[in-house]
């Protein structure tokens, strides 16, 4: 039995709640979106948001969930990029370029011609040459931040293995050489994350041992957490200046961690499991006000693998409340990948397939607000 539970694939060198819940599922293996215009609530309090399902959108051409947006679906066909958008079935021709990647916000997108590769700006109607590299380079080049204002790129050539960022407005170029720096063995090359001032990685450092680092461009390497209890981080982001929320293990046990930075506290908020195929991790969608996320679990329905997803609020640094938004869903990758939020944090979007297929087949929008 394998799971269609598809993620990130992490490259490298070498419940529901905390309370937890069952992985088995009974109902019938079919999508269920929850009614319209109702108001829920938990089995011990008040709900305070209000959820609506707003509506169902069927695509009728082929697109993945590498160009969903919301309700915005970019694909690729001819060469170029296209935009659709779902409320309004209008389509426009972006460029006369694929795009490989789109930076989180969905205004600009990466794209390779042979071994050239460029950023194109929608919004400006720009494009910017990066830097050369083979097919491969497309996995060790990757936007650093959501709106796609930097680009990191993996490089490992005669100058050693590094990480090169650029700022795209000002065409600067700073590299960090991490063989000089951390051990590679087991480094993830795709989850360095971009600052202001340089970028975040973890990784087992020379001088100071395993942890979250920030290596800045004035080529200091500043420890921010020691990782203590947490054997690995693939994903993570910033919920503050001193909070990060990532998805993976703390002291054996799987979940949707935060981190505080200044006191290294753990707080577990959406817990994972362990099946007969190993240990799973729930994914999640945070919305862009940082007040909500979507997060999923699988569920099992005879002999095969389904999607439950949940909406949930933070309220004092704790999600309260999970709400099931669509259970036994069908959904080609993670939440993370096929959730979307829009701008002002009110809608969520899901995007649905079918069984053995890898297109959108349906988009679920759902109207989350909070109770005044």
């Amino acid at each position: 039995m394998k799971r269609k539970w598809h993620g990130i694939a992490v490259l490298t060198l070498s419940s529901m709640l905390a309370t937890g819940c069952t992985l088995t599922g009974e109902a019938t293996p079919k999508t269920v979106t929850l009614s319209d215009n109702v108001k829920f609530e938990s089995a011990f309090e008040e709900n305070n948001l209000i959820i609506t399902h707003k509506a169902s959108y069927p695509i009728e051409f082929k697109t993945d969930y590498t160009g969903f947006k919301g309700n915005q679906l970019y694909f690729n066909k001819k060469n170029a990029t296209y935009l659709y958008d779902i409320e309004s079935e209008k389509t426009d021709k972006l460029v006369d370029a694929p795009f490989y990647l789109l930076s989180e916000d969905g205004q600009r997108a990466l794209s390779r011609d042979k071994d050239k590769f460029y950023v194109y700006d929608f919004k400006n109607d720009t494009q910017q040459f990066i830097g050369k590299g083979s097919e491969s380079a497309e996995y060790r080049m990757y936007f650093g931040d959501p709106e796609g204002s930097t680009v990191i790129q993996v490089l490992d050539d005669n100058n050693g293995f590094r990480v090169e960022k650029t700022v795209l407005e000002t065409k600067q170029k700073f590299s960090w050489n991490l063989g000089e720096l951390i051990d590679l063995n087991g480094f993830a090359i795709n989850t360095a994350l971009a600052s202001n001032e340089g970028i975040y990685i973890v990784g087992e450092s020379f001088q100071d041992g395993y942890g979250l680092y920030h290596l800045l461009e004035n080529g200091d390497m500043k420890q921010l957490s020691s990782l203590d209890g947490i054997n690995s981080m693939d994903h993570f982001e910033f919920l503050d200046e001193n909070t990060i929320i990532y998805n993976d293990n703390y002291k054996g046990k799987s979940g949707i961690f935060t981190l505080d930075l200044t006191t290294g506290n753990v707080t577990q908020l959406v817990a994972g499991g362990e099946d007969k195929e190993g240990i799973w991790v729930p994914f999640y969608k945070l919305s862009p006000d940082q007040s909500k996320i979507l997060f999923d679990t699988p569920v099992q329905v005879g002999k095969e693998y389904k999607t439950n997803v949940y909406v949930a609020e933070f309220v004092e640094g704790k999600l309260t409340k999970p709400t099931l938004l669509m259970q036994n869903a069908e959904l080609y990758a993670v939440i993370s990948m096929t959730g979307y939020w829009s701008d002002d944090s009110n809608t969520a979007y899901i995007s649905t397939t079918i069984p053995g297929e890898e297109t959108i087949h349906t988009v679920e929008a759902f109207s989350i607000i909070k109770d005044q």
